[in-house]
């Protein structure tokens, strides 16, 4: 079978989407030796990951003069994609070539921008353009995979007719813990010299960045701990003013903007943190919190569907919109170091349910079905003796 994926969005040059797209495509071609993959990737995709997916003999790369969210998305990549035999595509975000008529599979992460739409006028287009993009991938996919039952849940609340092709299909963690050289060094490189919290993602406005800036400043102001918080991501171009809000908090000294950083140095991070915190209001998965289970990292996060979904007993959950709250909660991961260890425990054992190898197994059944083939079923040696 011929697979096609779009990794126009993929690998660590990207936000979520793009490690998701990384992680799954490595995971399928570990497991699948059989099936021929026709990645197709853009300018945007680092060339150190494109080496990793090339090193598999059924994998062929395919480069396209198409960004994501662009007219050439709707053009010249459909082009390339009808002069392909493909039995199945993969898309692995919600925008695609709306023309484009064989079998394809979309992930929808989030239903977010339907309820929080650019707030600068000048997008409204492009806002309308994403809402009928986002319904016809909903409708002319052969199937829909979601990350969680939260996300399932949302999408239903605006398209009720899809449930049948819904496949909700959790997501895994792969970073590895390094040496203790490693998170010193990272330490002295961002001048951690204090324990510190740890948020992870994309500076975006859902991620609610502010929101956590300020209670954390509640935090430092009722408590007066020495301690830091940390933002490991790069700034989202549409909402820089997200990071210069944050930092109008009066304990600004406390707050560390690392910008984007490679896995490496991401795993130190989590390794030499004292709790990973997220304050986001809405979220299809909450990657960064598992990575963060991984390395054993108790969590303070907002009590929302999907990190309760997620994260069960690993975490301690806050209102988003209270930083007296917000303060509280992480006051508790701070001082309390009995409710703390076994947060820590908790979250380890939580973090090893999630694996990519099982999301990419799934994802591959969902795909075969998909394509609308007969799949061949192989038959034992001993009853090809009896025939």
């Amino acid at each position: 079978m011929n697979i096609g994926f779009d990794f126009r969005m993929g690998g660590t040059a990207h936000g979520g989407i793009g490690r998701y797209a990384f992680e799954l495509l490595k995971a399928e071609l570990q497991i699948d030796k059989e099936d021929r993959f026709f990645v197709f990737y853009n300018d945007t995709v680092v060339v150190d990951d494109l080496r990793t997916l090339d090193e598999h003999v059924n994998v062929e790369l395919v480069k396209v003069r198409a960004r994501h969210y662009s007219l050439a998305e709707q053009t010249s990549f459909l082009k390339v994609l009808q002069g392909m035999s493909l039995d199945v595509m993969h898309f692995p975000n919600f925008n695609h070539p709306i023309l484009y008529k064989k079998p394809f599979v979309v992930t929808i992460h989030d239903m977010v921008h339907h309820r929080l739409s650019g707030h600068k006028k000048s997008r409204w287009l492009y806002f309308q353009g994403y809402k009928y993009e986002m319904q016809h991938a909903l409708l002319a996919s052969k199937a829909i995979l979601v990350p969680s039952n939260s996300s399932k849940q949302e999408v239903l609340n605006y398209f009720a007719g899809v449930t049948n092709k819904i496949s909700v299909i959790y997501e895994g963690a792969s970073l590895q813990a390094v040496s203790e050289a490693s998170v010193e060094r990272v330490k002295r490189q961002y001048l951690l010299t204090r324990p510190y919290f740890l948020f992870v993602g994309t500076l975006e406005r859902k991620k609610n960045i502010v929101g956590l800036a300020r209670g954390f400043d509640k935090l430092l102001e009722k408590y007066n701990l020495d301690v830091d918080l940390v933002f490991a991501g790069k700034v989202d171009t549409h909402y820089p003013e997200e990071k210069l809000k944050a930092l109008e908090v009066k304990h600004s000294n406390h707050i560390v903007f690392t910008g984007y950083v490679n896995d490496e140095d991401l795993a130190a991070l989590y390794q030499g943190a004292h709790a990973y915190t997220n304050a986001s209001v809405n979220e299809g998965f909450g990657l960064p919190g598992v990575e963060a289970m991984r390395f054993g990292l108790p969590m303070a996060v907002s009590n929302t569907p999907v990190f309760n979904e997620i994260y069960d007993d690993a975490a301690v959950y806050f209102d988003a919109t209270s930083p007296d709250d917000i303060a509280d909660k992480l006051r508790l991961l701070a001082t309390d170091q009995q409710y703390y260890e076994l947060l820590q425990e908790k979250a380890y054992f939580r973090g090893q349910l999630f694996d990519w190898e099982r999301t990419a197994k799934e994802t591959l059944s969902v795909l075969r079905a998909a394509s609308g083939k007969q799949q061949v079923v192989p038959v034992a040696p001993d009853l090809l003796a009896q025939a």
